[in-house]
């Protein structure tokens, strides 16, 4: 009997060790206040905005005939003389219409606009053609 008084004797504090261990670790796994992380949640990702520059603005139909114009002297300096003499006396005759233009009526600014895209428009239609028919000469003259 002794020996068994021993062995709950030994029995009683393990058993009460094991269960206050038990409750203190089950007393760490509830917390009273609220557990604050160290690690601070992901943001959202930033989205990559890859900016692309605008596209050049388009060349006005007079640039387009100035270019035009420009590689017809190398291609035909013949047309080209005669071209330019047109170009530049059509591009004189509108310096001198903006000049008045602020002081006419609004049916001679319709027509006279009207007027100066036509001949605009007309002159640079032959340069294109005049640089074209140049050009298929000259691959045409290869052999």
């Amino acid at each position: 009997m002794k020996q068994l008084q021993k062995t709950r004797g030994y029995r009683q504090p393990l058993l009460a060790c094991l269960i206050i261990s038990n409750a203190l670790l089950m007393a760490g796994c509830v917390s009273e206040s609220p557990v604050t992380s160290l690690v601070t949640p992901a943001a959202e990702p930033t989205p990559v905005v890859v900016e692309t520059p605008p596209p050049p603005p388009e060349p006005t139909p007079i640039s387009r005939c100035q270019s035009d114009l420009a590689a017809l002297q190398t291609v035909s300096p013949r047309v080209y003389a005669v071209r330019k003499a047109n170009f530049d006396s059509l591009l004189g005759n509108a310096s001198f219409y903006s000049g008045v233009r602020g002081d006419v009526n609004a049916l001679t600014k319709n027509t006279l606009d009207a007027l100066y895209k036509y001949k605009t428009n007309q002159l640079c239609a032959q340069i294109g053609q005049d640089l074209l028919n140049g050009l298929i000469r000259k691959m045409e003259s290869v052999k």
